[in-house]
């Protein structure tokens, strides 16, 4: 079934149903809920990140500095927006709503709020990792403004600046797959942040629906946690060792 013809179903059993205007509401417009794994597509453009002259000494600058011990993600920050799309290699789940869409990343347990600019949304307050995101629906694309991002000064994981905006174009398609029909969820973002690149830089990005698997507990503040402790000669203690509690 393609996905035009599952969104009338959708309409159809809601009218069917009798439901309320919210209901009919969400059946006008494809669910994007669900479990998804980073798809194998992923294309940038142009592919080298286009530097502004300023931006690109930053660059060499980092490069005779920084190494691999120094990327972020060891120390739990968060990728962000728009860096975090592609997911890999960790599950993401989506749980949309007539008035906003939620999306988990198994990967250092990042949460994203994007509200729909028809159900008054929120202001930020402050600039974040995830930036504030505003939606609307063009047919069965679901068009996304992200403003309000921090920096991500960390030059070798494609930097952004505060001036950084974010647009992209969400929809579903339908696969033919070696293992059958599968639903594809692809994210096409253009990134435009004029303190960095000379010109916008544009992303697509894939994920499968993949409702066989789940969410893992992701943590990387364990190594750095016993890091600190050994640094203090500290041991923490073995409860699994106390008697009692056999099975």
């Amino acid at each position: 079934m393609s996905i035009s013809s599952w969104r009338l179903v959708a309409l159809t059993a809601a009218l069917a149903a009798g439901g309320p205007g919210l209901a009919l509401a969400q059946a006008a417009h494809p669910d994007f809920s669900g479990l998804y794994f980073p798809f194998r597509e992923r294309s940038q453009t142009p592919r080298e990140l286009p530097y502004t002259a300023a931006a690109k000494k930053l660059v060499e600058a980092y490069q005779a500095k920084f190494t691999l011990d120094d990327d972020p993600g060891r120390y739990c920050i968060w990728p962000g927006m728009p860096r975090a799309i592609w997911g890999a290699p960790f599950s993401v789940e989506i749980n949309q709503r007539a008035q906003d869409v939620s999306i988990y990343w198994e990967g250092y347990a990042m949460y994203r709020k994007i509200y729909m600019a028809d159900h008054n949304p929120p202001k930020q307050l402050i600039p974040s990792a995830m930036g504030h995101s505003v939606a609307h629906w063009e047919g069965e694309t679901l068009v996304i403004e992200t403003t309000q991002l921090k920096p991500y000064p960390y030059m070798s994981r494609m930097a952004t600046s505060s001036a950084a905006t974010v647009v992209e174009r969400m929809h579903m398609e339908e696969r033919d797959l070696p293992a059958g029909k599968a639903k594809v969820l692809v994210n096409e973002l253009t990134l435009t942040d004029p303190k960095v690149y000379t010109e916008p830089v544009k992303i697509m990005a894939t994920l499968q629906l993949r409702p066989d698997l789940s969410l893992i507990e992701y943590t990387c503040t364990d190594t750095l946690w016993d890091e600190y402790l050994a640094g203090r000669g500290l041991e923490l203690p073995d409860l699994d060792a106390l008697p009692g509690g056999e099975k």
